[in-house]
Order: structure tokens, then sequence, then C-alpha cells
């Protein structure tokens, strides 16, 4: 009962310490229980003697005595965190709350693991932040068999510490139990090592067993409807995530990417699935109500999305920025930019606003045709385009360079 007293205290009794219980003075050494009479004194008398108890416990120590504080280990901790790993004061103070250690002898020695690996400080303040019970792993017995094992399969230096760091969840993972065998089964798959490397850059949480199950399902649900192979490991290499599904929700929206008479010979098949499996049916009607408020038809819909099913994982932001510019700036008729739904994938400051205002200008000028299609130019590589619009025409029109590079206002040059 005493020493659950003292824990409740939050009191850690490490010098001599002379207590004064009820007038009577006497000595404890370290954590020894003081004289069995003071146990009856305490389990007898009422309330009002164990808190008089209490009160000597807290007022009554020597000089030489220091009591520790329920809060010094914390402070130790956010210490460590903020010296040694590169936390700020806030974040090491929350990450303190999940971390308990008393001597920094297994942190210092992960840190030096993870710095032999070619992790930054930079990549262990991240990690550290993100995962902070890496810092009460084992250093050889945990860490160093599972970077051995990523080394081996092509991860190296800040490609390993950015894995790690960027999600470190992977960490998680029964290196014998899940990751190793579950590598194994995907590399069965794509056929390569380098293959499987880019799959779990993109979702790591695929080296599970659980996950790996859904795939193995889902993949041969697309065998069974005469998915070629190779289109197979192309889709499951570039979308980890689509082939993650359950095996009901997949099975239905392969139905759905059929009746949408989408071909399965054909790679634009897994990029429909894809398009689908991006979005819950909610998001997929928001979207349709915006392409709807521009004059299309749930057929004009149908379209843009058997032509390119990544136009409907544009967020229902972007569908209205580019629509506007296109219809509002460029002139475009909304209808036929249903023709031309990959613009959607493309970045609009990036590519779609530059290229367009570029064209814009040339029309303008009479240099090309004014019913210019957006495929024709929005689709090309960088290279190509600069040779056929930009460096082609940059005497007669100065400054349009500058446009390209989105240093100057097209109408500035109309």
């Amino acid at each position: 009962m005493y020493r659950y007293l003292w824990f409740q205290l939050g009191v850690n009794l490490k010098r001599t310490t002379a207590i004064t219980i009820n007038g009577e003075s006497s000595s404890t050494s370290s954590l020894a229980p003081p004289p069995a009479k003071y146990f009856s004194r305490i389990q007898n008398q009422n309330s009002r003697v164990v808190t008089s108890t209490f009160s000597s416990f807290s007022t009554t120590t020597s000089d030489k005595t220091k009591l520790t504080s329920p809060d010094s280990d914390s402070e130790f901790i956010v210490s460590y965190l903020i010296n040694s790993c590169g936390l700020s004061q806030g974040k090491a103070i929350t990450v303190s709350k999940k971390l308990k250690f008393k001597t920094t002898s297994n942190p210092d020695s992960v840190l030096t693991l993870l710095r032999a690996h070619g992790f930054t400080e930079s990549h262990i303040t991240k990690l550290v932040t993100k995962f902070p019970f890496i810092l009460s792993f084992k250093p050889d017995k945990t860490l160093k068999p599972r970077f051995d094992f990523f080394k081996s399969k092509g991860f190296y230096g800040i490609d390993l510490a950015n894995f790690i760091s960027n999600d470190p969840t992977i960490l998680r993972r029964s290196l014998n139990r899940s990751v190793i065998p579950s590598f194994g089964i995907l590399k069965s798959i794509v056929k390569s090592d380098e293959c499987v490397v880019k799959i779990i850059k993109r979702n790591c949480w695929i080296l599970g067993p659980n996950e790996v199950k859904k795939v193995i399902v889902n993949l041969e649900l697309l065998r069974n409807e005469g998915v070629p192979e190779t289109n197979i490991r192309t889709g499951l290499s570039s979308q980890p995530r689509v082939y993650t599904q359950s095996a009901n929700r997949f099975k239905e929206i392969v139905e759905r990417v059929k009746e949408m008479r989408f071909h399965h010979l054909q790679t634009i098949f897994l990029k429909a699935i894809h398009g689908l499996t991006s979005m819950t049916e909610a998001n997929w009607r928001k979207k349709m109500d915006v392409y709807k408020r521009w004059g299309w038809s749930e057929d004009h819909i149908r379209t843009a999305f058997r032509k390119h099913p990544h136009c409907m994982a544009a967020s229902e932001k972007k569908i209205m920025a580019v629509m506007n510019f296109l219809v509002n700036e460029m002139g475009y008729n909304t209808l036929s930019i249903s023709e031309a739904s990959k613009v959607f994938c493309y970045s609009f400051k990036g590519r779609i606003n530059p290229r367009c205002s570029v064209v814009k200008i040339l029309v303008s000028k009479g240099l090309i045709q004014k019913d210019f299609c957006i495929n024709s130019f929005i689709t090309i590589v960088d290279k190509s385009f600069l040779e056929k619009f930009v460096t082609k025409y940059e005497q007669e029109v100065p400054g349009l360079m500058k446009v390209f590079q989105c240093q100057l206002n097209y109408q500035d040059l109309l």
C-alpha cells in the first residue's frame, strides 16, 4: 500500500530522506519502506492521517534530496528530439508523448544506423515525426535486416532514405512473414525486382499478406475476362492501389466498364477501371453535374470518359477552371471539348494555360488556322510544341517565348 501511495504521487526517492510522520522523524534509504508501525498507522487511522502523511512527503525532505518531477522523463525526451533529431519544440512535445526511454543508448544507435544508410538530417526529422517508434527499435535485429533486404532489391542511399521517410509504415510489416513473401508473389506477376520496387514505391501497403491476396483475386478476374497478361503487368505496375480493392467492389467496377463498351483487349479498359476506383459514386455524380453546367449531356460525358477515363479523375475545381478558360477565354465550343477530354489530365498552369495562350496569339495574327484542334497541340511533348508553335514564329511575334514561359500575359500581344 505504501509503495502504491508513492506511485500515485509520482515521487522517486533516490537518496536518503528524512520524513516526519505525526511529529516523529525517521530515515529511509533509497526506496526501502519505513518501519512497520507507520504502515499500521496509515491503515488504521482515518483519512486525515493519510492526508498528513502526503503533506509530509512533499514538504519535509532534506536539502540533499532531489525529488524527480513526473514530467522529467518527458522533458528529457523532448530535449533529445530537438537536439538529436531536429524536431521543433512543438513537434517534439507532441512526439514525446509516444515515447519512453531514460537513456539515449538505443535511440543513438538507431540514428547511427540511419545515417550509415544514407539518411540525411532532414530525412531523420521527417521519419521520427511520422514514426517516432523507430527510436525504440533494435537497430541490428529489427532495422538492419529490413534495410539490407531493400538494398538487395535496388533501394540504395537516397532512394532508400526517401522511400522509408516518405512512408515509414513499411517498418510495421514483419520482414519474414509479410514483406519477403509478398515481394516474391508480386515478382512472379510482374517478372522483375525493378517492377516490384516501382509498385511498392507507389503503395508500400501492398506488401501486406491481405493486400497481396486481394491483388491475386482481382487479377484472376481480369484474366478470366480475357485481359492480356502484358496489360495486367503494366496496369499493376502503374496503378497498384486499383488492384487492392475488395473482390466485390472490383467485380462491380469491371462489370460497369464492360457496360460502357470498353474493350478488354485495349489498355484503356484498365484505365477505365482505375478511373472508377479513384472515386465514390457520389463524387462521380458531382463531377457529372459540373460538366452538365457547361452544356454536356450524359452522352457527352460518356464519350469523354470513353476517350480518356482520367477526365473524371480531375477535381471539380479543376474542371471548372479548365472549362472556363477554354470556353470564355480561348473561344472553344463547349461540346467540342468532350472530344478532346484528355486536356483535363494535364496541369492547368504547367501546360494548358501557356500552350493555349500561344495558340490564341498565333490564331489572332492569322499565322495558323482558327479551328485548331486542342489535342493537336496539348498532347505533344514540349520539344515538339516549341519547334512547331514558338521558335517557328518567334521573329514574327516577339515575346511569344515569354508567353510560353508564363512571364507575359497573352493579352499583351493580341
